[in-house]
């Protein structure tokens, strides 16, 4: 006879196992939750996501006649993420892989991957059972930690020092992998000497770059202190620059390693076509992918692109898992630039500049081609340089390894000094145009009015301005730039007063920068010119300092009739699709003198390459091209001392050309610092207006300029071939 449970104890019974069965189920998801929150940390952990890097093509530069300056050469470059490789579950599985490999019983299951792959994960949950905290230590670590951070709370599962020798032991087990693939690559150390130094890649180069000693070091020493830690680096490059052969191998030996936290992806290097020319305009790319120098560095944004993205989730065992989260971004590759440079004007003058610089064994110098009618920049070169590709020095004697050539002080020859933008130097005579230009502008002087060029003292018993041993008289303002007369031009400056004459200073854009699109380029040095002294001297370009572009541009500015124009260097920025995206127009900046003003300035300095006529032989007279009308300027100037005063024989010399007089096409600044030639004196006129001469013989026949005189050039043209054919 069966009892019957009454209704109550049946209801009774009902509600304690709904109880009994949502407890289980709160159990289970308290545990998942919270409890076992480090199974969660280890799937997560063996899942990576990984982020693979798609580079974007870098703008290419190209000249004003769209020859190709720079390559892009694709390779690739291999990452190790320091935050994976201090991920105990990530370290785990290439130290069981390897561990797995050195079991008796690996070989004895060579044919059975199923086997295989039971024998490493049996290694793998050893090691990380013996990585293992006490209960005790995780409660006493739990207190310094903070509950949000999940990575931290993960940790308290394992023992810190057994984690350490984890890493340290992977950190080995990586830089064995990679050494035979990395051994070649070389590393640059500066020693206590302060000698850079090269050497060829170890294992512990390789530990080092992972493990960041120094850094963990230090951060150990700052929690102990309570300073605020260095910042580990993220992503590390170990090498950069691989082919893709090497690429391949190294993705495979990772992966038959079993080894994660590392990735291969692709890299874009730049390469430059003609690595020894425009160096300091070109500028190039540094490590970090951003230009160091030059239109790469002030282009930055323009060229540089957005790198593209592809990121997926991969495996304990390094394979790609398929994820309808993964991501892809495509690349936005870079704008390009053409340049106003003419690579057939910028060989020429590299070219004769090296030459002269020979010659005349001076130290260093620069020319610079505008042209006046827009501002364009066809050509400039500055000695010394470097190679865009190597970064040797290059100077006019040859091509060097850094720190090979000193200075006078011992400091090491870079090349990196641009001189033709970034040095600052007493001009000299060419500093004179100013002087002319205020007093026939506003009237004050005509050009071809008298001028005592008389040495003459002003200040009270200062030094007399004069033009050595000789003494000009008079002359006409025009005849003070032929014979280049110091006390014509202070004579003329005086005249007009120092406001007017600091006006046509600030015309000609002598106290800004000439906002070139070059990050070197700075004002002029002006003295204080209501100083009478002071402003005797800026007249004939002392007590004051330039630089050679901010000269060029004075004498361009006289060329294009009066009109200043911003220097132009990027003709046009081009899209990749062949689109214009900004035509960079010539910009006008002002009027500086009437049309008529610049004509008559013309006449003078075509006076000055004239060997005869009145007022006798002019100062550069060996820049005359027969056949051709030739203008303009010699400048001499002796350099200044660190300690004040002036060096005896030591000097600064330019000219300052205009190629045709008549109609102008191009200016031609050249400027030579400290020669010392064996057969002439030193000036203008005898250094700097030859190596003109001879650069513009040359750019007359690429430019096809027509002479003023064809039978003269021609006779002319005769005459040398004779005279070289008798040479040989």
């Amino acid at each position: 006879m069966k009892t019957k449970i009454p209704f109550a104890g049946r209801s009774l019974l009902l509600s304690i196992f709904v109880l009994l069965f949502s407890s289980a189920i709160a159990k289970q998801l308290v545990d998942l939750q919270m409890l076992d929150s480090r199974n969660a940390g280890r799937s997560a952990a063996d899942e990576l996501i990984e982020r693979e890097n798609i580079p974007a093509q870098r703008g290419i530069i190209m000249d004003r006649n769209e020859e190709i300056l720079t390559n892009n050469i694709q390779s690739a470059e291999l990452i190790a993420n320091h935050y994976h490789l201090r991920e105990i579950t990530v370290v785990v599985d290439g130290l069981a892989y390897n561990q797995a490999q050195h079991d008796p019983t690996w070989e004895e299951v060579r044919h059975d991957d199923k086997k295989r792959r039971q024998l490493v994960l049996k290694c793998r949950a050893k090691l990380l059972a013996n990585a293992q905290s006490s209960p005790e230590d995780k409660e006493a670590r739990r207190k310094f930690i903070d509950p949000k951070d999940a990575a931290a709370n993960r940790l308290l599962d394992y023992d810190l020092a057994i984690m350490q020798h984890y890493f340290e032991q992977h950190d080995k087990l990586v830089a064995e992998v990679l050494y035979p693939f990395l051994k070649n690559n070389r590393i640059e150390e500066t020693g206590a000497d302060g000698i850079t130094r090269s050497r060829f890649m170890t294992r512990q180069d390789i530990i080092n770059r992972i493990a960041q000693p120094e850094i963990e070091a230090y951060n150990r020493e700052a929690e102990a202190k309570g300073l605020p830690p260095k910042k580990i680096v993220r992503n590390i490059y170990l090498a950069k620059g691989l082919n893709f052969d090497t690429a391949d191998r190294i993705k495979k030996a990772l992966k038959d390693a079993r080894i994660r936290g590392l990735i291969v992806q692709e890299d874009m290097r730049r390469s430059y076509v003609m690595p020894e020319m425009l160096s300091h305009v070109l500028g190039y790319m540094g490590h970090e992918k951003k230009g160091k120098a030059g239109v790469e560095r002030y282009f930055q944004s323009y060229l540089a692109g957005v790198d593209g993205m592809r990121e997926y989730r991969s495996g304990a065992r390094g394979q790609v898992l398929p994820n309808e989260d993964d991501r892809y971004l495509p690349p936005k590759h870079g704008l390009n630039l053409r340049l106003t440079i003419d690579m057939r004007l910028q060989t020429i003058v590299e070219q004769e500049l090296d030459k002269g610089l020979r010659h005349f064994r001076a130290k260093r110098g620069c020319m610079i081609v505008v042209d006046p009618r827009n501002g364009d920049i066809l050509a400039m070169v500055s000695r010394p340089s470097f190679d865009l590709n190597t970064k040797e020095v290059i100077t006019h004697q040859g091509k060097f390894k850094r720190g090979e050539l000193k200075d006078d002080k011992g400091n090491d020859i870079t090349g990196d000094f641009h001189f033709a933008c970034q040095t600052r130097y007493e001009p000299g005579s060419t500093f004179k145009v100013i002087a002319v230009t205020a007093a026939v502008d506003k009237g004050i002087m005509g050009i071809r009015d008298w001028v005592s060029c008389h040495p003459f003292s002003v200040g009270g018993g200062s030094k007399a301005i004069n033009d050595g041993r000789v003494n000009y008289g008079t002359l006409p303002v025009w005849g003070v730039l032929k014979k280049s007369s110091n006390p014509g031009a202070a004579n003329i400056a005086l005249k007009c007063k120092w406001p007017v004459y600091k006006e046509y200073v600030e015309r000609y854009g002598l106290t800004q920068g000439t906002d070139i699109d070059l990050d070197t380029d700075k004002t002029c040095i002006l003295s204080n010119g209501n100083n009478i002294v002071n402003f005797s001297r800026i007249a004939y370009g002392y007590s004051v300092a330039v630089s050679p572009l901010h000269m060029a541009m004075v004498y361009a500015t006289i060329a294009n009739d009066g009109i200043r124009m911003k220097p132009r260097l990027i003709d046009k920025i081009i899209a990749e699709d062949g689109s214009v995206y900004d035509e960079c127009a010539p910009v006008e900046i002002c009027r500086v003198m009437k049309p008529r003003t610049a004509a008559d300035l013309r006449f003078a300095l075509e006076t000055v390459t004239h060997a005869k006529g009145e007022c006798g032989r002019g100062t550069a007279t060996a820049a005359a091209i027969p056949g051709f009308r030739i203008g303009g300027k010699t400048g001499t100037a002796k350099k200044v001392k660190e300690s004040g005063g002036y060096y005896d024989g030591i000097y600064t010399v330019s000219f300052a050309g205009i190629l045709p007089i008549d109609k102008p096409r191009l200016v031609v600044m050249t400027v030579i610092d400290e020669p010392h030639p064996r057969d002439v004196n030193v000036g203008g006129g005898t250094v700097a207006a030859p190596i003109f001469r001879a650069a513009a013989e040359r750019m007359i026949n690429v430019l096809n300029i027509a002479p003023s005189d064809p039978e003269a050039y021609e006779k002319y043209l005769a005459n040398k071939k004779s005279s070289e054919s008798d040479k040989k």
